[in-house]
């Protein structure tokens, strides 16, 4: 496919999907492409034709018409997690609920960023499945990752199961493993709601649906905050208690967004297989591993890296430790604005690579680049600003207040480099080139990042808490420099011949 060609104004249809629709029947899965609608009728499917041309002023609208909706769905994630330890620290002692924070954090690592890992390759299966128009290769491709990951969701269960043994050997307080362990035993229950929902979420989100896991998390928080008392106050039933709160709600989030597309929003169905058969689903995985197993590394990767300077902090001190505390959540938390924009900048790309529409996808990831590093500096004030709230309002501790304000310039720096690399990571899942972002991730972030930041938090320079962030901050600010480099100046031709042969797969 010529490369001038692809960028300027072309019909909706790839001339192949044309020609199913004139060879083949429609809404049927042959093995190759599916089809649902005519080639009118998908000019109504999308919201935005890719066939039009496309300003900064619109492609900036568009994403943030995506990206609103998904900030709160994102920080209501992180919400029931709040809500559990809220409501354990009033009821458990403090062995309890160290137990608890730990078995959390045991689980998003072990367990919660692998199914996310695995279901950010729909990120770039379904957007190019929608935007190439091949309709029921989205759920198609929704189903196979679903039964990956909850095929994966079995070893995880198991070592969760054998979580007090396992962490027996690691952590040097037998209580403090013990009751982590408890808390993983009974969170078991929960890990295939969790799993689904979050493959879930992306077939509404390749089909420009960003509202449906709000609606769905919004459902789910008042009957996580019931079940939080019922059974954590009123029935006192402690570390289980919590733990079958979260279970439950992760139970109840995959059926509760199936009801939505069935009886709120069934034209999102139009994407749904409807000869759906076991060899189908279980047949043509190459391209999933291809994609699921770096995404998950990836994934992996970033959230153990932070897990682990997070640790570091308790070797400095306990003012340290406290200061950290502040400077992370507000991190945390202000993370969640880039990566929703970055979900939606990943959608929109890979719609535009599946249509063929290179060019004005390679125009349009330098639009959002000037949009997220817009993002980052508003995130340097929201991160400085929750610090100093933090370190003047939350403690009268002078010496966790002087250690909280000394981070600000640093954590904010980091915080910045931290939003343009939602912008590249974003760019990679869109054009399904998730083996650079990991290689690059992974090489960087522990060949570089991580022994930056351990050597000048507790080695020679003890710049302490600052050491931790400009470590970690240099990292992931050469991350996105190489990243984006990398990703910017490959030839995209490849990426839409790895979407088409995706999509035959």
């Amino acid at each position: 496919m010529d490369l001038a060609a692809a960028g300027e104004r072309q019909p909706l249809l790839p001339p192949h999907v044309r020609d199913d629709f004139a060879a083949g029947e429609p809404g049927t899965y042959s093995g190759t492409t599916t089809a649902t609608n005519t080639e009118d009728g998908l000019s109504d499917i999308l919201d935005h034709k890719l066939d039009e041309e496309i300003t900064w002023q619109s492609g900036a609208w568009l994403i943030a018409s995506h990206s609103l909706p998904l900030i709160p769905t994102y920080l209501l994630h992180y919400a029931f997690q709040m809500t559990t330890i809220i409501a354990a620290a009033s009821q458990l002692t403090t062995e309890e609920l160290a137990g608890v924070s730990l078995g959390m954090m045991t689980s998003n690592i072990v367990g919660f960023a692998v199914l996310e890992g695995l279901a950010t390759a729909l990120d770039t299966l379904c957007s190019q499945a929608y935007g190439s128009g091949r309709l029921e290769m989205v759920g198609l491709h929704t189903v196979r990752v679903t039964v990956l990951s909850n095929i994966i969701a079995i070893p995880i269960g198991l070592i969760w199961a054998f979580s007090p043994e396992l962490l027996g050997h690691l952590v040097p307080q037998a209580d403090l493993a013990l009751n982590a362990g408890t808390f993983l035993r009974w969170s078991i229950i929960g890990i295939p709601g969790y799993a689904t929902f979050e493959t879930s979420k992306r077939f509404m989100q390749a089909q420009n649906n960003f509202t449906a896991g709000l609606y769905v998390l919004l459902v789910c928080l008042p009957i996580n905050i019931f079940l939080n008392w019922l059974l954590v106050y009123h029935l006192q039933l402690g570390i289980p208690g919590a733990a079958l709160t979260a279970a439950i709600t992760n139970f109840l989030r995959p059926v509760f967004l199936a009801v939505y597309a069935l009886w709120w929003d069934p034209s999102s169905l139009k994407c749904w297989p409807r000869h759906l058969t076991i060899h189908a689903v279980f047949s043509e995985w190459g391209a999933i591993s291809r994609l699921a197993a770096p995404a998950t590394l990836m994934t992996l990767s970033e959230w153990m890296a932070f897990e682990v300077l997070q640790i570091s902090s308790s070797y400095l001190s306990e003012a340290a430790l406290a200061a950290q505390t502040f400077a992370g959540t507000g991190a945390n938390l202000a993370w969640h604005i880039p990566f929703a924009a970055s979900v939606a900048t990943s959608t929109r790309l890979g719609q535009m690579i599946g249509a063929g529409q290179l060019e004005m996808a390679k125009t349009v990831s330098w639009w959002y680049l000037i949009i997220f590093v817009l993002i980052g500096i508003i995130n340097m004030g929201l991160e400085a600003g929750a610090v100093a709230w933090s370190g003047y309002y939350l403690t009268d501790d002078p010496v966790v207040r002087s250690a909280a304000l000394a981070t600000i310039p640093w954590a904010a720096l980091f915080c910045f480099w931290d939003s343009v690399a939602t912008w590249s990571h974003g760019t990679v899942r869109g054009l399904g080139w998730q083996n650079i972002g990991s290689f690059l991730s992974v090489v960087i972030t522990y060949g570089f990042g991580v022994p930056l930041a351990l050597v000048l938090e507790l080695g020679a320079p003890h710049l302490g808490l600052r050491g931790l962030w400009i470590g970690l901050g240099s990292a992931i600010g050469l991350l996105t420099v190489v990243e984006g480099s990398v990703v910017m100046s490959r030839d995209w031709r490849k990426a839409y011949q790895e979407a088409q042969d995706r999509q035959e797969e």
